[in-house]
């Protein structure tokens, strides 16, 4: 006869403590269930939407347990970590008491000096070390680079991005020959170092750190990055995503199809604090209560000061209220658009009814416990944000376009909304000074993509932090550099400071003179330069 199906097992000091508090219908769920069953484990919801599972230890002596019939299931709802109520947002006290980043200003300092701070020597001379171990160990003789080449070579880097041309090559042929780049280097031996550039050195490199799968750029990534942090971050800062265009097919962590996904912190003037390259989902990270994005967020956030009013703003994709509450414990305010599954219990007004109610509509929900504001406007189409210093208040009222109509119309835009707009766009403004001088230099090994992206990052960061220092200096605006001037004049410096004047070289064969003047004139004399002409041109009867 087969055993009796027997209930779910319990110790007597469970059902001990039931009794005294005094229950009159004891349920415990087995082991298969979802439900939390203390307001401590719900408070470790994410969301409202994992719960944990209620599971016995499996270390106690099977005297210890009892066997109780199972009553019929009733389900409850586990403690509702968030209670959103539809009342008035009041705003806490969030004046910033971060250091002033005009302070100690006291003269300005010239491109390369800018520069520097972001890419010092000690950077250029590890990365000549590891360039001339690597090319001895890849063809048997060193390559015998120095601090000054390197530095020629960033040089012709940038000027490349000034005057743009479709190949390397092409700057030293001769019908698109650019001497500011030609007559630096010539074209072999600066494709030799492109091709030499190392940043580590393979032979000394552990087992552990090659987990990292930027172990070949690693050191310079990390040096980079704390030089970032040294620049004293401005007040609102914004958290988003960044995109190093590469469309090769060997790299170990290519993520995304239009190239390397960076994690990024800017400033609302576009200055580089803090970045993380992602490496894509390796299945090995935990599970943690924030998601990928939240802990993003975190993780940039965390390099910030606490306790000093800082803000910082993102989009739906890193939004939800276990980040905000965190941030907040650690005296960081927050402002971003929301998705509606990440509000858990916050019912905010349907789109339809706000539409039906028109343009400029907005509905409001405020967290009772920590005191957190989610705000649904329409405009053209709704959109929920959230935030734990900004409320809809004060409403702005500003020209709308009414295209049914075809004339403007005045539009409510709450606070929330006025101050998103404001600080959101640091990193997008970021893509757009990266995008307009920026070289595409190619490259066999994907990670020299990630090294070129840094130098033009360390450029703008250097501009930005020069006009910081103009505006606190109060310079007139037309003797302020322009970001091409700027880089114009770090390009001069890098080739030229420190170094012997240029000399053109001779090209082509020795002349077959006697020695008289007009043999001894090369043909890139500035008196007698000619370009002989196509034979097109040649013979055409002109």
């Amino acid at each position: 006869m087969p055993p009796a199906k027997r209930g779910p097992r319990f110790s007597v000091q469970d059902v001990i403590a039931a009794i005294q508090e005094g229950e009159s219908d004891f349920e415990m769920e087995s082991e298969d269930s979802d439900t939390a069953t203390s307001e401590e484990e719900a408070d470790e919801d994410v969301c409202g939407q994992v719960d944990k599972v209620n599971q016995q230890p499996n270390d106690r002596p099977v005297s210890d347990y009892v066997d109780i019939e199972p009553q019929p299931h009733k389900h409850t709802k586990p403690h509702d970590r968030y209670r959103w109520l539809k009342k008035d947002f009041i705003s806490p006290n969030t004046d910033f008491s971060g250091p002033d980043i005009t302070e100690n200003v006291i003269s300005l300092h010239t491109p390369l000096e800018y520069f520097q701070k972001f890419v010092s020597e000690d950077m250029i001379q590890a990365l000549v070390t590891n360039t001339n171990e690597y090319s001895f160990q890849k063809n048997g003789t060193s390559i015998n680079t120095n601090t000054k080449e390197i530095e020629k070579l960033i040089g012709m880097y940038l000027k490349m991005g000034l005057v743009q041309m479709s190949g390397v090559r092409m700057y030293w042929e001769t019908d698109t020959r650019y001497s500011p780049v030609a007559d630096v280097m010539a074209r072999n031996r600066f494709q030799y170092l492109l091709t030499s550039l190392h940043f580590v050195n393979n032979l000394t490199v552990s087992e552990m750190e090659k987990k990292d799968k930027l172990w070949k750029l690693r050191p310079w990534l990390d040096t980079f990055r704390e030089k970032c942090l040294q620049v004293v971050p401005e007040e609102h800062n914004s958290v988003d995503e960044m995109m190093i265009p590469f469309k090769g097919k060997f790299s170990s962590i290519k993520p995304h199809p239009w190239g390397f996904k960076v994690w990024v912190r800017t400033g609302v003037s576009g200055m580089i604090c803090d970045f993380d390259v992602y490496q894509g989902s390796d299945g090995i990270r935990a599970k943690s209560e924030l998601g990928l994005s939240g802990d993003v967020v975190m993780k940039l956030a965390s390099t910030l000061p606490e306790g000093q009013n800082y803000k910082v703003y993102a989009d739906n994709y890193f939004t939800c209220v276990p980040l905000v509450v965190k941030l907040l414990d650690r005296g960081i305010h927050y402002v971003g658009t929301a998705r509606q599954v990440r509000l858990p219990n916050c019912n905010l007004e349907e789109e339809k009814s706000l539409k039906k109610k028109g343009r400029g509509r907005f509905d409001i929900r405020v967290e009772a416990n920590h005191n957190i504001c989610a705000v649904k406007w329409y405009d053209s189409r709704a959109v929920t944000l959230v935030s734990s210093f900004a409320g809809p208040h004060p409403v702005q009222r500003i020209q709308r376009w009414d295209k049914a109509n075809k004339t403007y119309v005045e539009v409510e835009r709450p606070y929330i909304v006025v101050t998103y707009n404001k600080y959101m766009g640091g990193v997008d403004l970021l893509d757009s000074f990266t995008a307009k001088y920026k070289f595409p230099m190619k490259s066999r090994r994907w990670y020299v993509y990630i090294f070129w992206h840094t130098i033009i990052l360390a450029v703008i960061n250097a501009w930005l932090l020069y006009k910081r220092d103009c505006r606190a200096l109060k310079m007139p605006m037309q003797e302020i550099l322009s970001r091409r001037q700027f880089q114009a004049d770090l390009a001069s410096s890098l080739i030229l400071v420190n170094t012997t004047p240029l000399k053109t070289p001779k090209r082509g064969r020795p002349s077959s003179g006697n020695g008289s003047p007009a043999a001894t004139v090369t043909s890139r004399s500035p008196l007698n330069a000619q370009k002989r002409p196509s034979s097109e041109a040649s013979y055409n009867n002109i």
